[in-house]
């Protein structure tokens, strides 16, 4: 399993020799993300006009989201995982729909029942059952999951969907305000999917921060990628710490239109394969605050790529798992990390290679 070191954004390309597919999810606010992937663009849990005590897109922003203008002007989906206020507003979502009339909306029946017409997809799994579908030429399963209760409050009558998009190769899973719990996800089988995303909330909360929780995680979806969001807006930086320290190597998003990006290429042609292994010197060099990191490797087999500071320390591990023959790229986004001289190692089963770079701040 690979995992993302924290404080970073990682632009991990998958390259072959044909038709590259790159996706990105960005933050917009709250629990709301926009992932694209070329044309394609789907909406989670982003479309309201205000979230009192949670992080908000800025108003201008925010006003382009709701009237669907550029770059939100052609979005495909929109998504609501539950009818709470912080993660949509019925006029505000209306609004969206209106002024982007190839829009599609799927939401568990009492937010989808809200709204009227042809946008609307009507969709509702049984409770731990989900639905698979085709939208808009996009794929995606709604899972039927059980809302997490905190806070002192009962929300064992909220319907919360998670909803699985399958959009440029990848799986990304958005779960919604969930339970984390094993029994929460044991019907879904999500461990054998290769979830290469997962979006969690992740509360200021003892009872967002549980062993169980993380054993659930782990044990029931295996995803590659942990991403935290829905923080709240007074206390950002020991909540970003403390999902750090709980999920090591999660990205946390805490500033609105921060990116994830993956891209994969298909194989087309074996012959273009590269021969050897190879580990290129990382571009720029020095660098600040961001650097490239290209590798090839000729047939498959399990790869790390791990950073160490000058102490050897490991600072970082980019790459934990078993990878295809082809030329890889990494962008290695150094936010957090002082200046200094660090190291990157590229190690398979027969091959092993050390480079020197340098961040200078």
């Amino acid at each position: 399993m690979k995992y993302i070191y924290k404080y970073i954004l990682i632009l991990f390309i998958v390259g072959f020799v044909n038709a590259q597919n790159e996706v990105t999810i960005t933050y917009l606010q709250n629990d709301g993300v926009m992932i694209s992937e070329g044309s394609k663009k789907v909406v989670i849990d982003a479309i309201f006009n205000f979230a009192s005590g949670w992080i908000n897109l800025p108003a201008t922003e925010n006003n382009k989201l709701i009237n669907a203008q550029e770059p939100y002007n052609d979005i495909d989906l929109i998504l609501i995982t539950h009818n709470h206020g912080d993660h949509f507003s019925t006029s505000a979502v209306n609004t969206h729909l209106s002024n982007n009339p190839n829009a599609k909306l799927i939401a568990p029946p009492p937010v989808a029942n809200t709204f009227s017409g042809s946008q609307v997809v009507n969709v509702n799994p049984s409770f731990g059952q989900s639905e698979s579908l085709t939208v808009n030429d996009i794929e995606l399963e709604v899972l039927n999951l059980r809302h997490f209760n905190a806070f002192g409050n009962d929300f064992s009558g909220v319907q919360n969907y998670g909803f699985l998009i399958k959009l440029g190769g990848t799986n990304i899973l958005h779960l919604g305000d969930v339970d984390m719990a094993e029994d929460n996800f044991q019907n879904f089988g999500l461990a054998q999917r290769g979830i290469d995303v997962v979006l969690i909330p992740t509360f200021n909360s003892e009872a967002h921060f549980q062993t169980s929780h993380k054993e659930a995680l782990m044990n029931q979806i295996q995803p590659d990628n942990i991403i935290g969001l829905h923080l709240l807006s007074g206390s950002i930086a020991s909540i970003r710490n403390t999902v750090n320290s709980f999920y090591p190597g999660a990205t946390v998003f805490t500033s609105p239109l921060q990116t994830f990006s993956l891209s994969v290429t298909d194989v087309a042609n074996e012959e273009s394969l590269p021969n050897n292994f190879s580990l290129k010197q990382n571009y720029p060099n020095p660098f600040n605050p961001s650097t490239n990191i290209s590798f090839s490797i000729p047939k498959e087999g399990f790869t790390r790529l791990k950073i160490y500071n000058i102490a050897g320390e490991e600072v970082s591990t980019l790459i934990n798992q078993q990878l295809f023959a082809g030329e890889y790229n990494i962008t290695f986004n150094s936010t957090g990390l002082p200046s200094g001289i660090y190291f990157y190692r590229l190690t398979t089963k027969e091959y092993s290679e050390t480079k020197k770079m340098i961040l200078l701040k």
